[in-house]
């Protein structure tokens, strides 16, 4: 992510991309882990976890470099709104989305150790992250175009601002004459 960050602020500002094509990458590796997660064998299911991983190290990037670029005004409320927000969606889907979800499935399976074998053990928890997880992909694309659009509306009325300030000069500098 610093990479993208040290490209993207190194070229003049109507030629940088904008900060939330960032969003992209964290929201498509979680999806294309849960789908792996599904139709993946047992053998197979460290490629998922690190898919996974590296979407959620990225999303911890994404998370400052984005709150930082649109919040500039106020970032740290913001910032730290989205890992709250991230943690409580942890804490609440671990324990009534999959913890609940296990437990009935384990009790219909009625084996003694009480586990619950099976991809059916997962499954309802994992469609419906999978589900969270392609809204925020659409969410992504709406805040990435609203944003897009936000920057493109703010470099044309800063272009318009230097035009009339060249305007009301009778001499351009040098360095507007070498232009």
């Amino acid at each position: 992510m610093s990479y993208f960050e040290v490209w993207s602020q190194k070229r003049k500002a109507e030629d940088r991309v904008p900060i939330t094509v960032s969003l992209f990458f964290p929201t498509t590796s979680i999806i294309i882990a849960i789908i792996l997660f599904l139709v993946l064998p047992a053998r197979a299911l460290p490629l998922p976890y690190i898919i996974a991983a590296l979407g959620n190290g990225f999303l911890a990037g994404v998370t400052l470099l984005v709150t930082r670029t649109i919040f500039a005004r106020d970032p740290a409320k913001h910032y730290n709104f989205c890992f709250t927000s991230t943690m409580l969606a942890s804490l609440v889907f671990n324990r009534f989305l999959y913890g609940e979800w296990y437990t009935v499935q384990a009790e219909k399976q009625a084996h003694a150790d009480k586990r619950c074998y099976g991809k059916v053990c997962v499954m309802m928890p994992l469609l419906v992250l999978l589900g969270l997880a392609v809204s925020a992909f659409i969410t992504d694309v709406i805040l990435h175009f609203r944003y897009r659009s936000y920057c493109i509306k703010s470099l044309a009325e800063r272009a318009r601002l230097r035009e009339e300030a060249m305007g009301t000069r009778d001499v351009l500098p040098e360095e507007e004459l070498l232009r």
